[in-house]
């Protein structure tokens, strides 16, 4: 993974009877650099937004691909952090974050994009990003990071996931807090496993999964969260449900399981491969698709029992997929991004 430059000065001063240093600004990030390769660089997601595709990735590097066009095209974006996510709530409007605890904003379908938040200090990625309106939006990300904003990501407040805390570490932490402050705040950042993924579910109900088999959902948009009983102890990174209103979660090594009764129980779905899933999407037909580390690409298509594997791109780390306006499917990975169509 790339990490970002920071930028840090020291401005001598000169001052009547002296000299002095004065205290560094606060860094600022570099804007993402145009590169003539960008179509075959990482790419780590991808979103419809109208007839269009996004995508984003390494170095802050953004692609847009308008629709009707085969042509992609490289957005001016002001940092060069690696972008993890990007949700496109329209054809214009849009998010997308990344490590430094990076947000950014479109008004213009991705072509551009404007800073709302940058955290250096915070050293954690942020890894999703929702909005239900123009207005009210969520992101998560490691450790247990979420922040919410009520104005459109003008401002965004920092909230800690008590509710997703065992008992025993509850217990411990009103124990610490009791003893010092400082080291309660401090054991407190890092006890919360990372949130890989937010997804939001037909009826307004929001549900994610992270590290340490982490699963929880929420029905008040993210106010309090009811935590799942574990089913795996890995990292799960994405989760799905069907049209048949089939949950399916997958993670790493190959794991995927499937819930038919709303998350209360689940099972293990054998797909003969040991690629870590890295997304899952539903397709405007009902298909659900799967991208896997290795090239691999698993689906199900509506009224299918099973899913069917298929390697779509050797050695390659698939890690996001969407599909366009006019019906085409497009991969991001390792290698950039690249058309694809699923076997009849």
């Amino acid at each position: 993974m790339d990490t970002t430059m920071r930028l840090m000065m020291l401005i001598p001063l000169a001052l009547t009877g002296g000299f002095a240093v004065a205290e560094p600004p606060a860094p600022t990030p570099l804007a993402a650099i145009e590169a003539p390769k960008a179509l075959t660089s990482p790419m780590m997601s991808l979103a419809q937004a109208g007839d269009a595709l996004v995508a984003v990735g390494s170095r802050g590097q953004v692609l847009v691909k308008p629709g009707g066009s085969d042509a992609w095209q490289q957005a001016q974006v002001p940092v060069s952090t690696l972008l993890t996510r990007v949700f496109m709530l329209d054809g214009q409007l849009g998010w997308a974050v990344g490590h430094d605890a990076t947000i950014l904003h479109t008004n213009d379908g991705g072509h551009s994009w404007q800073l709302q938040q940058w955290r250096a200090d915070l050293e954690v990625p942020l890894l999703d990003i929702y909005f239900r309106n123009p207005r009210e939006g969520l992101t998560v990300g490691a450790y247990g990071q979420l922040f919410r904003t009520a104005d459109g990501g003008n401002s965004w407040q920092f909230e800690y996931l008590d509710s997703l805390l065992n008992e025993d570490d509850r217990l411990y932490l009103k124990e610490l807090r009791a003893d010092s402050e400082e080291d309660y705040l401090a054991e407190r950042a890092a006890m919360l496993p990372h949130i890989n993924r937010l997804i939001a579910l037909p009826g307004g109900e929001l549900f994610i999964v992270g590290e340490m088999g982490l699963m929880a959902r929420s029905d008040d948009f993210g106010a309090s969260w009811q935590r799942l009983p574990e089913i795996y102890f890995g990292s799960l990174l994405d989760m799905a449900m069907d049209d048949e209103g089939r949950w399916v979660a997958v993670g790493l090594r190959g794991n995927a399981f499937e819930s038919r009764d709303r998350g209360e129980n689940w099972m293990p779905l054998d797909l003969d491969t040991k690629g870590t899933f890295n997304s899952i999407r539903r397709l405007a037909d009902g298909t659900l698709v799967m991208v896997a580390n290795g090239g691999d690409l698993a689906y199900r298509k509506p009224g299918q029992a099973q899913f069917t594997l298929m390697r779509v791109a050797k050695g390659q780390d698939l890690v996001d997929l969407a599909q366009n306006g006019d019906g085409n499917l497009w991969l991001a990975g390792s290698q950039g991004v690249q058309a694809f169509t699923i076997e009849k």
